[in-house]
């Protein structure tokens, strides 16, 4: 755990799904949290002792600047995934990063943790993983002491919000593809539990730590759990492979979420993710990661 003596955390984008689990668990430990994101309402949600409330845009480099200013170890989770236009993630979220580590520099905050994906690259079929690669090298170039995290599918985002959201609006499920696509997921609950793990052990330094967790399912078979926990009959719409290649281009001029959305999909359908080595940074940072079957047995029917 994090010594709780001046060594304050600075959590950016801590409104968001994932930095809002950390905050809450870092401040549940008596860890001095400084919660950064760009909209003062949302960050009232996050309001508990020892948590301090910073509304700063990460374009702001003077103001962010000082939000850094008496921090030890920043764990970054920020992006702008669902931003379209003037705030999408293409135009942003690299600038924002920049100057994050720029604001390191300047203050002496001891390390970085950023939190990317397991499957990042400069040359994959969606927007947002070529972005975090980008990312990561601007934060590997700056010199700044961090840490990568590299997690795999969140089971909040494609349980929760991908299937289970359908089933119990429309009674159907929208799979990818024929749904053979293997992957491992993670819960968010589980990557903050990783996240405090890591930023309590400070010979973790410049490198890259992938997080999984026990599960490796296809899409179909994660279905199935679903259905039965739900009580869904079962019906399925298949959106074909073809379709989710050509379409990203076509309605991203009206519509660069729904592109986003669908690219996800192409991913999904056509790359077999598996990750049996999971368990090595488990076993190293003490985490035991909840199955797909744990955590789809306690999705509210």
């Amino acid at each position: 755990m994090v010594d709780t003596q001046d060594n304050r955390v600075l959590v950016v984008g801590a409104t968001g799904q994932l930095g809002g689990v950390i905050t809450s668990k870092l401040s549940a430990a008596g860890v001095p949290v400084r919660a950064l994101a760009r909209r003062r309402d949302k960050l009232e949600a996050l309001a508990a002792p020892g948590v301090e409330l910073a509304a700063i845009d990460l374009l702001d480099l003077a103001k962010l600047t000082e939000a850094c200013r008496g921090i030890s170890q920043i764990i970054a989770t920020a992006n702008n995934n669902m931003g379209k236009g003037a705030t999408s993630p293409m135009r942003v979220d690299l600038a924002g990063y920049q100057n994050l580590c720029a604001a390191v520099r300047n203050t002496g905050v001891r390390r970085l943790l950023y939190v990317s994906f397991r499957g990042a690259s400069p040359h994959g079929p969606v927007d947002i993983f070529r972005l975090k690669w980008h990312i990561e090298d601007v934060i590997r170039r700056s010199g700044v002491p961090h840490v990568i995290l590299r997690p795999t599918a969140f089971m909040d985002v494609w349980i929760d919000q991908l299937i289970a959201d359908g089933i119990r609006k429309k009674g159907v499920a929208m799979l990818f593809g024929d749904g053979t696509g293997v992957a491992n997921y993670i819960a968010v609950e589980d990557v903050a539990e990783f996240a405090v793990k890591i930023l309590g052990r400070d010979d973790v330094v410049n490198e890259i730590v992938d997080l999984g967790g026990p599960s490796d399912i296809s899409y179909n078979d994660l279905t199935t759990l679903i259905e039965r926990r739900l009580g869904a009959p079962g019906k399925r719409r298949h959106m074909p492979v073809v379709a989710l290649k050509l379409l990203p281009p076509l309605i991203k001029p009206f519509n660069e979420v729904a592109a986003r959305m669908v690219s996800l999909g192409y991913f999904a359908a056509t790359l077999s993710r598996p990750f049996p080595e999971w368990k090595v940074s488990a076993d190293r940072f003490g985490v035991a990661p909840r199955t797909v079957e744990q955590y789809v047995n306690a999705l509210p029917r």
